[in-house]
């Protein structure tokens, strides 16, 4: 059906809302030097790959582009956790 289709696209885009909500989140605390960082990003992964494995259920489709953006956004959390993305931290302008 078509309005089924549609629902399940409506649902994968808002699993994709919430990982870059996440990961924006997570950035912020990172420029900021909070003492949370690492804690958001451990959390912003986890976000994300739950919203990778909801993305499954939803069509079961792993080439899916929703599903795989949703694990980039994984990859790009962990990456936070390690603090690779942020050298510089110093020379970053703060986020809008």
């Amino acid at each position: 059906m078509v309005g089924e289709k549609n629902t399940k696209l409506l649902e994968k885009t808002l699993l994709l809302e919430e990982c870059m909500n996440a990961y924006k989140y997570a950035v912020e605390t990172v420029q900021k030097n909070s003492p949370l960082m690492d804690e958001m990003a451990a959390s912003c992964a986890g976000v994300c790959r739950e919203a990778a494995e909801e993305c499954l259920t939803l069509g079961k489709v792993e080439n899916d582009r929703v599903y795989l953006m949703c694990l980039e956004y994984v990859r790009l959390c962990e990456e936070l956790e390690s603090h690779q993305i942020f050298p510089q931290q110093k020379d970053m302008k703060k986020s809008v």
